[in-house]
């Protein structure tokens, strides 16, 4: 069984996020939110960011409740790319509760450990669905909010 190949996708997925990057630089809040709070923000969110990274999936529920944040107040220039990232987690949590398995769960996944309840075949299946997050549309988004976060935000998300 490979369960490894679950977690590592949630941190593919972390990964992925901690690109949080887009757009050219456009300073527009627009009606995503103002951009100065936005940017507060995403400074925030990249200790969750990094440790996702860094293969720490134990915050995994802080980090995707900070991403849905993030994605509702982002300014214009990266808004669509937001709710690009948004479906992928959508995608993750939809994977995760039809496996039985809580996104507070990842730790113990990641230990070795299947918690009670937890359906294995669909949990063997994840790395399946995980992958569909590896399109070019879901990696452009990704690659738009990190420079956006880099060149407006003065936020290096890649940095550890």
């Amino acid at each position: 069984m490979k369960i490894s190949l679950a977690v590592a996708g949630a941190v593919l997925l972390g990964s992925s996020l901690a690109a949080c990057g887009g757009g050219d630089g456009g300073s527009s809040g627009g009606s995503g939110g103002s951009e100065a709070d936005y940017c507060k923000d995403i400074k925030s969110a990249a200790t969750y960011i990094k440790g996702l990274n860094g293969g720490d999936v134990s915050q995994f529920n802080e980090a995707l409740d900070q991403f849905k944040a993030l994605g509702d107040e982002a300014p214009d220039a990266v808004k669509d790319e937001w709710v690009t990232l948004e479906k992928g987690i959508s995608t993750v949590e939809k994977a995760f509760e039809d496996a039985g398995l809580k996104l507070s769960d990842l730790g113990k996944v990641q230990a070795g450990e299947i918690p009670e309840g937890v359906d294995v075949a669909k949990l063997q299946k994840l790395p399946q669905t995980l992958q569909g997050l590896d399109s070019k549309e879901f990696t452009t988004a990704n690659d738009a909010i990190t420079k956006h976060a880099k060149d407006v935000c003065k936020v290096d998300l890649d940095a550890s």
